[in-house]
């Protein structure tokens, strides 16, 4: 699948993905008016979240299951339907319990749209351009959650904490209809549903929220809790190790390249939270803004992360890891330190900046800690991968509230009891839970640092020497050039004598600077006169008079005037998969090869295809074990 089709499936998903990322914070700025009409505690509200969380996390484990077993327009309407119904039950709650129902529901839903868009990237886009394709995926992901505190302290300002949930309900309705036209199937295969598996991640991740979310409340509780979750969890891994059928493949796990990643996504993906969910506390509580209020202020912050989580994607797709999650994860740290001195002195400029820090931080690192793993697994492998990569989140998005939120009572609740105010006793927790998540940062920092630098080793030990002979081998290494001081009339010369269409266009130094074809010097005169749209209009001129004089005044132009300013080339390391890949994109029929920014060959369709059948039929001549 390319061109349109894929655009506008991958568009649908990328929806899907927002709004279910939207839906995982939606109640994140109405927890204080929940917390007052019902009568309860935050850690009580807060399972709105987590709750949201478990149900989410259970069903991707489930997901390397489902995307094999159904067909991925029975996946997208059937996660459309849940989501839906989910935000009706919530918009018309009467209860607490009718709420927190809600919000499950709506949780199944998530838990399949952003596993579902993470599949379908890996099996419909080139490998050249997934970290791009991811971090705009994973861009989705965190914009929606980060959005949301916008919209929704506008909503429970303006019109109660109960209208948050029409947003999504008509969204989703938006998002299905788009989806019945652009939504195809991929091709499936068979797979089984190990049920003793989903009970038992099921209780673990329960068992673990319920412990994190009452260690400072409940020590003697919550550490039963926490042990009793840590044999569950251990009870899956066994379980997955010697199912026939397991829910999740551990191979993924296995590989050094892949599963440290698994720890930088939980990383970042706590980051994310803690600032999305105690932000609004903090706002509301220390600070004693309104929702709405609170809400426009993190969108500064949620832009900065929206933008720089694109940027990270390109990053990663040129350089790879290093250095870009080592200094992301530094950044992030250094975020939340800020963040952690500032709370105390009520300052919002300072609350602000170190929120800014933190959130540019997490969008240098969250896609590009995906993207790093993924790549190196199988293709059969990548449904596996995103299961596990995409649990991992889910955990995170479980353990972070849970951690973050119980630090931050217990805290508030010991300073109050000091005699200490309101305000300043929610800015003391804040601080000290903002501490936590600075020193959880530097952990990630460490192991960022440790994973990138053996990435790093490993690219250097395995250079493309292969395909740098190979691309060598086949290129023209004495390419037909222009200067950018040649008249148009050397380069028409050349362009007769050398029985070519077009040359590339270099300066002194030789690097490539644009391109010049009979194209452009036929637009060029088109462009000074309206008349000359093809050769049968140069004709016209001629026979009129004034054809001469204008093609000698054209004649004399340097040709960096009328050549194309741009250069499609490809550097001279790069392999035959992203040559393809290139002049498949711009539809060219050759390109330059550039080293160190100069032009040194070129490199056509026909070398390509003769060089790739010739290696085929060596393949094929080799003997068969």
């Amino acid at each position: 699948m390319q061109g349109k089709p894929l655009v506008l499936l991958l568009g649908v998903l990328y929806g899907g993905a927002f709004l279910a990322g939207f839906n995982e914070n939606l109640v994140n700025m109405a927890l204080m008016s929940i917390m007052a009409e019902y009568a309860i505690d935050s850690i009580t509200a807060q399972w709105l979240v987590t709750g949201y969380m478990i149900v989410a996390t259970v069903v991707v484990t489930c997901m390397a299951f489902f995307y094999r077993r159904f067909k991925l327009r029975t996946l997208f309407f059937s996660a459309s339907a849940l989501a839906f119904a989910g935000s009706a039950m919530g918009l018309f709650a009467q209860s607490f319990a009718m709420l927190l129902c809600a919000r499950l529901v709506q949780a199944v839903g998530t838990g399949i749209f952003i596993p579902l868009m993470m599949n379908t990237i890996l099996a419909v886009t080139p490998k050249n351009k997934l970290g791009t394709y991811m971090s705009i995926g994973s861009c989705m992901i965190t914009f929606g959650p980060a959005f949301a505190p916008v919209v929704c302290g506008a909503i429970v300002t303006g019109f109660g904490w109960r209208f948050v949930f029409a947003v999504p309900a008509v969204a989703m309705a938006v998002i299905a209809l788009l989806g019945f036209f652009f939504v195809k199937n991929l091709e499936i295969g068979r797979a089984h549903l190990d049920l003793a598996s989903v009970a038992l991640s099921s209780i673990a991740l329960f068992l673990l929220s319920f412990g994190l979310a009452n260690l400072a409340m409940n020590t003697p509780a919550a550490v039963a809790a926490l042990v009793a979750a840590v044999l569950m969890g251990a009870a899956f891994i066994v379980r997955q190790l010697r199912c026939e059928h397991p829910l999740i493949d551990l191979a993924p796990a296995k590989s050094i390249r892949f599963w440290p990643t698994l720890l930088l996504v939980t990383v970042a993906m706590m980051s994310t939270f803690s600032m999305s969910v105690l932000l609004p506390l903090y706002f509301e509580g220390a600070l004693g803004t309104t929702a709405f209020f609170a809400g426009i202020v993190m969108l500064v912050p949620v832009l900065a992360n929206t933008f720089i989580t694109l940027l990270g994607g390109r990053i990663m797709d040129k350089y790879g890891e290093w250095p870009l999650l080592p200094v992301g994860f530094a950044v992030v740290t250094i975020g939340f330190a800020l963040v952690a001195a500032s709370a105390p002195s009520l300052s919002l400029v300072a609350m602000l900046i170190g929120s800014l820090v933190t959130l540019s931080g997490v969008g240098l690192i969250f896609s590009p800690s995906q993207t790093a793993g993924l790549r190196t697994l199988a293709p059969e492998l990548h449904p596996f991968g995103v299961a596990l990569s995409t649990t991992f989140v889910q955990i995170a998005a479980c353990i972070g509230p849970s951690l973050y939120t119980g630090i931050m009572s217990s805290v508030e609740a010991d300073a109050i009891a000091n005699g200490t105010s309101a305000r300043l006793a929610c800015a003391e927790g804040f601080g000290a839970t903002m501490a936590v998540a600075a020193a959880v940062a530097a952990i990630g920092f460490g192991t960022a640092l440790v994973y990138a630098l053996a990435a790093k080793r490993r690219e250097n030990a395995a250079a493309p020497v292969v395909e740098y002979a190979e691309l060598g081998a086949i290129m023209e290494r004495e390419p037909f050039l222009l200067n950018e001081t040649d008249t148009v009339a050397h380069a028409m010369e050349a362009f007769v004598e050398r029985r070519v269409g077009g040359m590339p266009v270099v300066d002194a130094e030789g690097r490539g600077t644009g391109f010049l074809s009979d194209g452009d010097i036929m637009r060029y005169l088109a462009d000074k006169h309206p008349l000359v749209m093809d050769g049968y209009s140069l004709i016209a001129m001629a026979e009129e008079g004034g054809f001469d004089k204008r093609l000698r005044e054209l004649m004399a132009l340097p040709v960096k005037t009328v050549a194309t300013d741009r250069l499609v080339s490809i550097d001279e390391r790069s392999t035959l998969e992203e040559t393809c890949t290139l002049l498949a994109r711009h539809k060219l029929k050759k390109v330059p090869v550039v080293r160190d920014g100069k032009v040194v060959g070129t490199i056509n369709r026909s070398a390509v295809i003769r060089y790739a059948m010739r290696r085929a039929g060596e393949a094929d001549a080799q003997p068969r074990p």
